[in-house]
């Protein structure tokens, strides 16, 4: 029987560092991963380029993870933003702040994030086993007293840490084991639902819109048509419905109210940059300017091309129809148009397209200064598996690096 001082399940963002983190008390730790290697989720984050902090101050950090956010005052005194950039750059990793406050390593290259953290686990010696499966982890009073493997091999150790990840993108290796443990072991588990994940509409324009990208707009989040959320940014539109950043940020509160039986809808503002009175007086000003030419070619200066044809369809506005014809009646209708654009939302894609997962380990039961479980007394929780999500734009990464930091030098310093 392999004996170690400290076992982390799971080859993540938390996992890595927080087994590397461990290492650096000169402990002998045993970092396990079910796939062929480690990372794997976490080298196709942010479409290949991993988008690894954010450069909010740690209050609008914590705020962007709503109520669950303060659990990770915590961790972030431990290790936050700044920590972090200066971490990479150590492993050889330089950063580059973008809009938005939005953290990449230099290369664009998620890899390389991976590589770094792969490094620094080994040169702390910690020991990193690949398609090692853990099937049951088995318990004494209130402890931990070793774990099995899926091969029949059995592990022991003083400590253990649980950063397995939630349910989303299962074929990386996320497929919601560790809820299941953690269950067993007396855990209680704040269902797990799809958060950051695109979402559904019905509308028969969705393939001519398909990969169309819409910039600097406005959307409204509606239910039983009240206004419950107003996001500013980008989307983009699929052959399925809507994705982007600020589609993704309200995915979870749609998930939320279709699941109440609410009625769904998303209003886009194409020109929220121009009150009432600008945009009308544009309308003005282009239509005058265009006069006898189709209104087709006014709209080329108001809307992406993709978005034309659509437009007039929904406007009444025959092809033909010049300028000059257009009153003050159909010219309402236009102002419309940009500025509240209805789609009916019919659902999310499912929890294996989610990018988070919302849900997880109930935060009650995990000590918020040292990631320990108030329940279970030698296992500490870091990463997704625990209940904190938050939107797009590097959070939810730097919540998974900082728990696992924090997880790591517990069990360092409490040896």
């Amino acid at each position: 029987m392999n004996k170690f001082d400290v076992i982390v399940i799971g080859a993540g963002a938390s996992g890595l560092i927080a087994a590397g983190k461990a290492s650096e008390y000169g402990l002998n730790v045993c970092l396990l991963e079910k796939k062929s290697r480690p990372g794997i989720k976490l080298s196709i984050t942010g479409k290949g380029r991993c988008n690894i902090t954010n450069s909010a101050d740690m209050k609008e950090f914590v705020s962007e993870f709503g109520e669950n956010g303060k659990f990770l005052f915590g961790a972030f005194n431990k290790f936050f933003n700044n920590d972090l950039i200066d971490f990479f750059k150590n492993l050889g990793v330089d950063s580059r702040l973008e809009r938005g406050g939005r953290y990449f390593p230099e290369s664009d290259d998620a890899h390389q994030i991976v590589n770094a953290l792969i490094k620094y686990a080994k040169q702390n010696n910690v020991k990193i086993h690949t398609a090692s499966t853990v099937e049951n982890i088995v318990k004494e009073s209130n402890q931990i007293k070793e774990i099995v493997l899926s091969n029949g091999e059995v592990l022991q150790a003083d400590k253990y840490i649980l950063s397995t990840g939630g349910k989303s993108y299962p074929l990386t290796g996320s497929t919601g084991d560790g809820y299941k443990f953690a269950k067993s072991l007396g855990h209680t588990i704040i269902e797990p639902t799809p958060a950051l994940v695109p979402i559904v509409i019905n509308s028969p324009y969705l393939k001519q819109l398909n990969g169309l990208k819409l910039k600097n707009i406005e959307i409204i989040l509606l239910a039983d048509d009240k206004s419950i959320t107003k996001l500013f940014g980008e989307m983009e539109f699929t052959i399925f419905g809507f994705t982007g950043p600020i589609i993704l940020t309200v995915s979870s509160q749609v998930y939320k109210l279709i699941h109440e039986n609410k009625k769904i809808e998303i209003s886009i503002n194409l020109k929220p940059s121009l009150d009432e009175k600008q945009l009308d007086d544009r309308l003005v000003r282009e239509l005058n300017h265009f006069g006898n030419l189709p209104v087709r070619n006014m709209l080329k200066t108001l809307l992406p091309m993709q978005l034309i044809d659509i437009f007039m369809k929904e406007n009444n506005i025959k092809h033909t129809e010049k300028c000059s014809n257009i009153n003050k009646i159909m010219r309402k209708k236009m102002f419309d148009g940009l500025t509240n654009m209805k789609f009916k939302v019919t659902s999310t894609r499912p929890i294996e397209e989610a990018i988070i997962t919302k849900g997880g380990v109930c935060l009650d039961e995990v000590e918020q200064n040292t990631m320990k479980s108030k329940i279970i007394n030698n296992l500490y929780f870091c990463g997704e598996i625990l209940n904190i999500d938050g939107p797009t734009g590097g959070f939810n990464l730097q919540a998974a690096f900082s728990t696992g930091y924090l997880a790591g030098m517990s069990t360092g310093e409490s040896k």
